[in-house]
C-alpha cells in the first residue's frame, strides 16, 4: 500500500479514536451515578461525525475500542460473578457502536439518505439499532439506551407512554444529528435551516406533551399502603446459603418485618400489603404438595419455611408478598429429589393459608443469568459454557407460562375492593413488554400497582448498576401510567408515581423499609394498546432502507463516489 494511503488511514483511525473516546466518556457520564442527562445528544452527534468522515477500519477500531471501555464500566459487576462472562458481554455490546456508525455511513454516504439531513438519518439509524438490541437480538438487552438519561428532566421522558423507552431516544438522536449537520456543514444552508426548524419544532412538541401529561403529585385516589422490606443478604452468601443460615436469616427478616409494622402502628399508620424481595423465602415454595414431599421423606426443610410464612402473615394481619422458588411435580427419585418444572416465583399469601396462595412465575428469565438465549436449546453446550465461565452455576429454571396479576382485598375509603398488582421479578422490570402485559389485558387495566421484587445483590458494591436498575423502573411507571414499588435485596427499594417521580427511596445495601402510599391512575396510555409495535416497525424500516442502499450498490450507482476517509 502506498505510504500516503497508509498515513491517511492512520489519520482516519486517530480521528475516529478521538471521537470514540469522547463518545465513551459521554456514555458514562450521562448515566448513573453521574446523571449528566443533558450530555445524551452529544453521543449521537459524535458518532454521526465519525460515520461521515472516517473509513470502515477507522470506525471499527476508533469507535469500537472506547465503546468496550464504556461497556466495561457499565458491566463491571459481572466480573464479580464471572470474568469469563464479562469479556464476551462487553465485546458483544461494544460491537453495536461501530455497527451503528457503519449503517449510518452506508445510508448517509452512498445510500438513499445522501441528501437527507443527519437530523433525520441519525434518529432512524440510532433508534432502529437500539430497538433491535433492546427487544430482539439475544431476546433483548434493554439497558443503557440513549433515551434513558432524559428521565433527568421528567417532561422529556413522558413520551414513553406513547411508544416505550425506545421512542424516548428519538429526541437526543435528532438533536445529535442536527449538531452533526452543523459541524459537517452538510447540505445547503437552506436545508440546514429547515433541519433546525424541524428539530426546534420537535423539541417544543416533546416538552409540551410532557408538561401536559404530568399530573399533580396529589392527583388520583390514594391506593393501598405497601410496606417494602429491604433485606441485606450478600449474593456471595446466597449462592452458598447453608440450611442453618437460611433459617437464621428467614427469622431475622421476619423479626424486622414485625418491628417495622409495630413502628408504623405506633405512628397511627396501618399496612395493607407487606412485600419481601425476590427469593428471600428459602425452601420449595408454599404449595402443600411440594412441602408434603419434603416432610414425608424427611428432607430439609420440610414445611418449616412455609409454616414460618403463615405465622408471619397471621401476626401481620395483612397479605404477604413473598419471593421464593417453586416447583411443579416435586418428587423423590431414588436418593434424590426430581421435579417437572422449577420457577422463580412471587407468592401472595393471605389468611386463607398456603393452599389458597396465588403465584406469579417469572416469564422472562434473565439472559446469561438464568438462561443462555439460543444456546439453552442445546443443554450439553450450555453446561460446557457454564463450566468454563461460571463453574457451580446451573441454569435449571423454567419460564412461567401464564400472565396474570395477583389480587388482594383492600379496605379503601369508599369500601372494600380487590386490587390487582403486577409483580415483575428482578430483570423483568427492565423489559417494557412484560410489564405492559402484566398491567394491561386487551387495553383494559388489570393491575393498579406494580410491585417489583428484585435481588440486586448480584451487583455487589457496584452502585452505578443498582442506580440504573432503579432508573429503568421509572420508565415502566410512565409507560403504563401505573405507580411502581420496588422491594429489593441490598437496595435500591422505594416507590415511584405514575409520572416517574421518585417519591421515596432507600439506597442499599443496608436493611430497612419503605412505606409506599401510591396514588392510583385511571389513564390508559397509547403504549397500553400498541406496546412495542411502533418501534419494531421503526426497526424494520431501518432494515428496508439498508437493504435498498445495498441493492443500489449491487446494481451500480453512478452517483456513489468513494466514501470519506477510505484509503
Amino acid at each position: 500500500m502506498p505510504e500516503d494511503a497508509s498515513l491517511r488511514r492512520l489519520r482516519s483511525i486517530a480521528r475516529a479514536g478521538g471521537g470514540g473516546v469522547l463518545l465513551a466518556v459521554v456514555l458514562v457520564l450521562a448515566f448513573p451515578p453521574f446523571d449528566l442527562w443533558w450530555l445524551a445528544p452529544l453521543a449521537p452527534a459524535v458518532l454521526a461525525v465519525a460515520a461521515v468522515r472516517c473509513g470502515v477500519w477507522a470506525i471499527v477500531v476508533g469507535l469500537g475500542v472506547p465503546a468496550a471501555a464504556a461497556w466495561t464500566w457499565h458491566s463491571w459487576w459481572v466480573g464479580g460473578i464471572s470474568v469469563a462472562g464479562l469479556v464476551p458481554l462487553v465485546l458483544y455490546l461494544a460491537a453495536w457502536t461501530p455497527l451503528t456508525a457503519l449503517v449510518l455511513a452506508r445510508i448517509a454516504r452512498r445510500g438513499p439518505g445522501r441528501d437527507w439531513p443527519l437530523a433525520v438519518l441519525v434518529p432512524l439509524v440510532w433508534v432502529g439499532m437500539e430497538t433491535w438490541r433492546a427487544l430482539v437480538v439475544f431476546d433483548g438487552y434493554p439497558w443503557y439506551l440513549i433515551g434513558q438519561p432524559l428521565i433527568g428532566w421528567l417532561p422529556l421522558a413522558q413520551v414513553a407512554d406513547l411508544g416505550g423507552i425506545c421512542l424516548v431516544g428519538v429526541l437526543p438522536a435528532a438533536v445529535g444529528g442536527w449538531v452533526a449537520d452543523l459541524v459537517l456543514r452538510r447540505g445547503s444552508a437552506r436545508r440546514r435551516g429547515l433541519a433546525t426548524l424541524g428539530v426546534a419544532l420537535l423539541l417544543g412538541v416533546w416538552v409540551g406533551y410532557g408538561l401536559l401529561r404530568m399530573r399533580s403529585p396529589d392527583a388520583g385516589s390514594v391506593g393501598p399502603r405497601i410496606l417494602a422490606m429491604q433485606t441485606d443478604l450478600p449474593q456471595s452468601l446466597k449462592v452458598g446459603w447453608s440450611p442453618e443460615r437460611q433459617w437464621r436469616d428467614a427469622l431475622r427478616f421476619s423479626e424486622r418485618t414485625l418491628d417495622a409494622v409495630a413502628t408504623l402502628e405506633a405512628e397511627g399508620r396501618g399496612v395493607d400489603l407487606v412485600a419481601w424481595p425476590e427469593t428471600m423465602l428459602p425452601g420449595v415454595g408454599l404449595e402443600p404438595a411440594s412441602t408434603a414431599v419434603l416432610s414425608g421423606g424427611g428432607w430439609w426443610p420440610g414445611t418449616r419455611f412455609a409454616d414460618l410464612a403463615v405465622d408471619l402473615q397471621n401476626r401481620l394481619d395483612a397479605p404477604l408478598l413473598l419471593g421464593s422458588g417453586s416447583f411443579e411435580g416435586l418428587r423423590v427419585q431414588g436418593d434424590r429429589l426430581d421435579w417437572d418444572a422449577r420457577f422463580n416465583s412471587v407468592y401472595l399469601l393471605d389468611e386463607r393459608g398456603p393452599a389458597a396462595a396465588t403465584r406469579y412465575d417469572k416469564l422472562v428469565l434473565t439472559p446469561f443469568g438464568e438462561r443462555m438465549p439460543y444456546i439453552s436449546a442445546w443443554p450439553w453446550l450450555e453446561a460446557r459454557l457454564l463450566s468454563i465461565g461460571a463453574a457451580g452455576m446451573a441454569f435449571d429454571l423454567d419460564a412461567g407460562r401464564t400472565i396474570a396479576p395477583l389480587e388482594f382485598a383492600w379496605e379503601a375509603d369508599d369500601g372494600p375492593r380487590a386490587v390487582g398488582i403486577a409483580t415483575p421479578i428482578c430483570f423483568e422490570d427492565t423489559v417494557s413488554g412484560v410489564c405492559r402485559r402484566l398491567v394491561w389485558r386487551s387495553g383494559r387495566r388489570v393491575a393498579s400497582v406494580i410491585v417489583n421484587a428484585s435481588n440486586d445483590g448480584w451487583f455487589g458494591d457496584w452502585t452505578p448498576a443498582r442506580a440504573s436498575h432503579f432508573e429503568f423502573a421509572r420508565f415502566r411507571a410512565i409507560e403504563n401510567r401505573t405507580p411502581l414499588v420496588r422491594v429489593v435485596n441490598t437496595g435500591d427499594s422505594g416507590w415511584i408515581d405514575s409520572d416517574g417521580r421518585i417519591v421515596d427511596r432507600l439506597a442499599g445495601p443496608a436493611p430497612g423499609w419503605v412505606l409506599a402510599t401510591p396514588r392510583l391512575d385511571d389513564r390508559r396510555p397509547l403504549y397500553a394498546m400498541v406496546g412495542d409495535v411502533p418501534m419494531m416497525g421503526w426497526a424494520v424500516v431501518l432494515v428496508l432502507v439498508v437493504a435498498w442502499s445495498l441493492r443500489r450498490r449491487a446494481v451500480g450507482d453512478p452517483d456513489a463516489g468513494p466514501a470519506a476517509g477510505d484509503g
